[in-house]
């Protein structure tokens, strides 16, 4: 019974003291939110449109970011608000064409300006702003002497104050930060809708068939970080109207090649891919054996003179090589007996034949004569090696005297 009171006094002395610490904890701590800034995301740095797309989706509008020129060069089969962050340089003229009938159908075109108007040229760089007559001018162009292209790539930073206009349907008024730097000019009147400033226009919009062309000063109003400002996503709202579909071209310049090949011959990527991998397997296997490390073995003189022999009667060779063998002998003989030089061929001939211990016309055939045929040859090679032996024997015997 005493063990069995103290393990109980013990679990109460630990409840108490688990309280306790549950307690003090309460007492010094609270939980608190805590909003941590990470940046910028990679895919919104690479999509600036991507706030504008996720807001368009929050208002039930079917939106899809997009980059290169295929929607440019290939309109939408549906109508619906087709964005161009970028315009860049004009289409050929069948691809702008196509463009124009798109809009006629009900489509709504929303650009922007990229080079400022040219009064040299007469042109803006793109022949779509050229026939509806919109100007781009930079107001401090000849002041500061600004560069002829207005880049968009980023924000401007001139100051921006807020246009107030009221909106041409719901006469709804809202005020948007336009760029005070950058301002248009509708050179031909044509524009039905247009929000000017005392400085120029920001906005035109031109009725073209069921479809509308609405051209901005810039639209860095619907970018990431400004959409948020002002009345910036009501306007981006009340462009798009009552389309359900929205295309947003945050870039139409033409994409690197391989990107290019992967979107229009992905299997011809792989294909290639699996045959690049095939070949570098294909190397760590060998074709033959082994490669020994150790030293090359050292053949015998004779297999290699057995060699040049076979070479050399194979290529043809040996007529040659046996006349100069012929010659070299003959020298040998006349300098070891100069009186071989005084003598006729037939008188060497006998002459060597007694101190060789060979016949008149053995001598004859190795010194003077030709071979016919592979048995021939032998023969008359045996012959010559009893001349060159018996030379030696010689060279041995007057040394030994000496």
């Amino acid at each position: 019974m005493s063990n069995k009171w103290f393990w109980a006094l013990i679990s109460v002395l630990l409840l108490l003291l688990a309280g306790w610490g549950v307690q003090w904890f309460l007492t010094n701590y609270e939980q608190r939110s805590r909003e941590i800034v990470t940046g910028m995301s990679p895919e919104a740095k690479r999509n600036p449109l991507l706030a504008a797309e996720r807001f368009l989706n929050r208002i039930h509008v079917t939106t899809e970011s997009l980059s290169g020129r295929d929607r440019l060069m290939t309109p939408p089969s549906e109508s619906g608000l087709l964005l161009v962050y970028r315009l860049g340089v004009s289409l050929p003229p069948e691809r702008e064409q196509a463009l124009m009938d798109w809009v006629r159908q009900g489509g709504h075109l929303l650009i922007t300006p990229q080079e400022v108007w040219d009064d040299e040229t007469q042109s803006s760089g793109n022949n779509l702003l050229d026939a509806l007559g919109v100007h781009l001018v930079l107001r401090d162009a000849e002041d500061e002497g600004a560069d002829e292209t207005a880049d968009t790539d980023q924000p401007d930073q001139a100051p921006q104050s807020a246009v107030q206009f009221d909106t041409p349907n719901s006469g709804q008024r809202i005020g948007v930060a336009f760029s005070d730097r950058r301002v248009l000019f509708d050179s031909q009147g044509r524009a039905d809708w247009a929000v000017e400033t005392e400085a120029g226009a920001h906005l035109l919009q031109f009725q073209l068939g069921q479809g509308r062309i609405t051209v901005t000063s810039d639209l860095e109003i619907f970018a990431n970080g400004a959409i948020g400002e002002r009345d910036h996503a009501l306007l981006l709202a009340l462009l798009v109207g009552d389309q359900r579909k929205a295309w947003l071209l945050y870039s139409s310049a033409m994409p690197a090649l391989p990107v290019l090949l992967w979107r229009q011959a992905p299997g011809l990527v792989l294909s290639l891919l699996a045959l690049g991998l095939l070949w570098v397997w294909s190397l760590t296997h060998r074709s033959g054996p082994l490669l020994t490390s150790g030293q090359p073995l050292r053949r015998n003189l004779l297999e290699h003179l057995a060699a040049v022999g076979r070479f050399v009667w194979r290529t043809d060779q040996a007529s040659g090589t046996f006349r100069q063998s012929q010659a070299a002998l003959l020298l040998a003989w006349r300098k070891r007996h100069p009186i071989l030089n005084t003598l006729e061929q037939a008188a060497c001939c006998q002459w060597i034949a007694q101190h060789a211990g060979l016949t008149p016309q053995a001598v004859e055939q190795a010194l003077f004569g030709d071979y016919q045929g592979e048995q021939a040859f032998i023969q008359v090679t045996a012959a010559q090696q009893k001349l060159a032996a018996q030379l030696r024997i010689q060279k041995g015997q007057d040394l030994g005297e000496r």
